[in-house]
């Protein structure tokens, strides 16, 4: 078959998009990636290692001054439609028009379409050239009266059904008519909702999260499939090994890797948020592995207990660790979890309160703490209670055990291919 896949946001999102083309490419199928990254990363040399064809759609021509700026507002802001709104207002937005046109060139040339939940211009597109049009989730964000949203309480199930109505209506304030005005234009008639339309596929539905970390929900519609986290293959864009590391993990106790992953690089404060980092494993009387910037820190008192690094293959360190701290983004979750280690999570913006709550609903982590508040003593405290929970640990370690048995990336194709027979 000819598949097309169109995703947007930032590294996180497209990683998972490119481990599916790559997995649909292996199985035999003429798979075509078009990206849409909100730093403007480039992922030419994943496209070549893995045999599909990828296309960059859009720039965002925000400097580097005016990305921090905004970060800073994303991470003071509480509410996380406004949050929402920062970012529509400054990555989407400005490029939904060529999205728009990559979407209607991917219909033009394939069989079917498969969609990142945000890229709605591929399903106003995919309507009108009569294209089946997947759509993947890289976040559990289909309603459940098992779950209530993300950053709101647990409480009885006969709520969770009410709360997600309350979030499809803020979010149909919120974004829909934007969504509604292009659907006009371009003669498709809108979708009821956000939630309820927009971000549902009567074709297929696929939710790139781990059933071992987040067992798919009893009620979830039949189109719905929990395929899996979608991770590329071992090795594939990991970086080596840092000089000297492999020395620090073997001449002492398991260290905590400290890491905000993208989020640091996009903090107003990052020299600050890298020193708090390194006074809480003081604090918390730890060794640790922080990953920031270090280049662009300037001077920041190290002991002898803390090892800086740059960038660090996650796959071959979080399993020589006693935890890790980091931001809740869906990559680095699951793979702490894959490495059965426990977790401490500082959220900053989008689905990573919903990650650390899954974590500590789960009890791999203890609850969920924020950027906006965050402080060295938080921080210790937090880590100290990972270290003196054994319980933890083994739980960690037995969800690791039934991740290892799953392939996300296999079981996704294989439910594509049966929805196309279909």
């Amino acid at each position: 078959m000819r598949i097309g896949i169109q995703t947007w946001g930032t590294e996180g999102d497209v990683r998972p998009c490119i481990a599916l083309a790559g997995g649909l490419s292996a199985a035999g199928h003429d798979v075509t990636l078009a990206v849409t990254e909100i730093t403007n990363k480039r992922f030419d040399r994943f496209a070549e290692e893995m045999g599909f064809r990828l296309r960059h759609v859009g720039r965002i021509d925000v400097d580097r001054a005016e990305y921090r700026d905004l970060a800073a507002r994303v991470f003071k802001e509480w509410n996380p439609l406004k949050r929402g709104d920062l970012v529509i207002d400054h990555f989407l937005d400005p490029v939904v028009e060529e999205m728009l046109e990559a979407g209607k060139a991917l219909c033009a040339e394939n069989d079917l379409v498969v969609g990142h939940f945000f890229v709605y211009p591929l399903k106003i597109a995919a309507r009108k050239a009569g294209r089946p049009h997947a759509v993947l989730f890289t976040t559990p964000l289909v309603p459940t009266r098992h779950l209530p949203p993300m950053g709101v309480p647990e409480t009885a199930s006969w709520v969770n059904p009410l709360w997600w109505r309350v979030f499809d209506f803020l979010l149909n304030r919120s974004w829909k008519p934007n969504m509604d005005r292009l659907y006009r234009r371009e003669g498709v008639s809108p979708d009821p909702g956000v939630l309820f339309g927009v971000w549902r596929s009567r074709f297929l539905t696929l939710v790139s999260t781990s059933p071992a970390l987040f067992p798919p929900p009893p009620d979830w519609e039949g189109r719905v499939h929990l395929c899996g986290f979608l991770d590329l293959p071992d090795g594939a864009g990991a970086p080596a090994m840092p000089e000297g590391l492999e020395r620090f993990l073997e001449t002492g106790p398991p260290p905590v890797y400290m890491t905000f992953g993208s989020m640091l690089a996009d903090d107003p404060e990052p020299r600050e948020i890298t020193a708090l980092l390194v006074e809480a494993a003081w604090l918390a009387g730890c060794r640790a592995v922080v990953q920031s910037n270090w280049d662009e820190m300037g001077t920041i008192p190290l002991h002898p207990d803390v090892f800086p690094v740059t960038r660090a293959p996650h796959d071959r360190v979080f399993p020589r660790c006693a935890a890790v701290v980091h931001h809740g983004g869906a990559g680095t979750t699951h793979a702490a979890v894959a490495a059965g280690r426990p977790a401490v999570v500082v959220e900053h913006a989008s689905d990573q309160p919903l990650w650390g709550a899954v974590l500590h609903r789960r009890g791999l982590a203890p609850a969920v703490l924020h950027r906006r508040t965050l402080s060295a003593v938080k921080l210790a405290r937090a880590v100290r209670e990972v270290l003196d929970t054994p319980a933890m640990a083994r739980r960690a370690r037995a969800v690791a055990v039934r991740m290892a048995g799953e392939d996300g990336v296999a079981r996704a194709v294989s439910l594509i291919e049966d929805a196309a027979r279909r």
